[in-house]
């Protein structure tokens, strides 16, 4: 039971934690301010360690007195008060580790209680994929008015990094083929109206991150682009949540699930014109989007938004090659076009990284 509960946030934690701390060890001469850094300390990283573990067995030790009062809670609900503990903690103690635990956590119980919600009532769980992608926006909003205070300066880069990861990997999902198969299952069934929860829910994010990105924009802590690109992705998350049925797939000669070939239907059989559509606009968007957020970096004097912006770009990259000419291109030719595609986009990528990166070092050393 701790294993299924638990290793989601930890996992996620632990990456999170990683690239943050690659980035403050690799280059400690632009963090003079020690509240942009992960841990002021090596003391402060062990007991921001020792704080997440005391959440964690907080966790685990009420599944235990759950389990032996015959369960009156369930695992979601346990994790939900564990999460809530976790960031009342984080904020009192101003703990990095706990506070990304919390939000994980809180993320993975909404989105599981959320298919709760919807179980037995044939809603479509495309609504659950525009409250987990709102909750995603939300913590991107929340990081920038983090940024107004010096004290959770560290909270908001926090925010910035689990919502910029949150968001392009469900773009980055939704552009493949097994995510286009998956907005044509998730749009089967009903509007999310049957569930009181999830439309109360879905309602409440809207109006949480339209009023954060309002009171944001009029303190001048996030730019007109960022305003921009985020409420077009709420624009968009929002019409999925609504969509109708769809058929992305040219179901043809289709028996038992399976077509002629033996293959399941949605990666032997090729796109509809919709599905086409959907295609190209997720596409287009998380490629505009990984372009946003290196200029944003730039914009911003941002070098870990240019760096992680630049490697989501190749890795982007990288992949749609193999998704898209794998199958009609010859393999000894493929692979030539992989290596020579690789060196080519990597050392123009490292390129434009290294004159962005330049340019903002010698601005900042320019006197006032």
């Amino acid at each position: 039971m701790f294993f299924g509960l638990f290793i989601i946030p930890i996992v996620i934690v632990g990456l999170i934690i990683f690239f943050i701390w690659q980035r403050v060890r690799t280059r400690p001469s632009q963090y003079e301010n020690r509240h942009l850094q992960l841990a002021l300390s090596k003391e402060d990283a062990v007991s921001q360690l020792f704080l997440l573990l005391s959440v964690l067995f907080l966790g685990v030790t009420l599944l235990g007195f759950n389990k032996d009062f015959g369960s009156p809670l369930s695992w979601r609900a346990i994790l939900f008060i564990t999460s809530a503990i976790g960031l009342i903690s984080a904020y009192y103690f101003k703990t990095v580790y706990v506070l990304i635990f919390s939000l994980v956590g809180v993320t993975v119980w909404w989105s599981a209680q959320a298919a709760e919600w919807a179980s037995g009532k044939d809603i479509k769980i495309s609504a659950v994929f525009a409250g987990g992608a709102f909750i995603a926006l939300l913590f991107y909003v929340l990081g920038h008015l983090h940024e107004k205070e010096t004290r959770y300066r560290r909270f908001a880069l926090v925010y910035l990094v689990l919502g910029i990861i949150s968001v392009t990997g469900l773009l980055f999902f939704l552009s493949t083929k097994p995510g286009i198969l998956a907005l044509e299952k998730a749009t089967e069934g009903n509007l999310f109206f049957g569930s009181w929860q999830i439309a109360f829910s879905l309602f409440l994010f809207a109006v949480i991150f339209i009023g954060i990105l309002t009171y944001a924009a009029s303190k001048k802590l996030i730019s007109v682009f960022e305003i921009l690109a985020a409420a077009l992705l709420a624009a968009l998350f929002g019409v999925i949540a609504f969509l109708p049925e769809q058929d992305l797939f040219a179901k043809l000669n289709i028996i038992n699930g399976m077509d002629m070939n033996g293959g399941f239907v949605g990666f032997s059989e090729p796109l509809s014109g919709s599905g086409v559509l959907w295609a190209v606009i997720f596409n287009v968007i998380v490629f505009f989007e990984l372009l946003g957020l290196i200029f944003s970096g730039y914009s911003r004097r941002e070098t870990w938004l240019i760096n992680l912006g630049a490697l989501f770009l190749f890795i982007l990259i990288i992949v749609k090659y193999f998704d898209w000419f794998f199958t009609f291109l010859d393999k000894s030719i493929f692979f030539i076009g992989a290596g020579i595609l690789l060196f080519a986009v990597g050392w123009f990528m490292e390129r434009g990284r290294r004159y962005m990166i330049s340019n903002i070092e010698s601005g900042a050393q320019k006197p006032l």
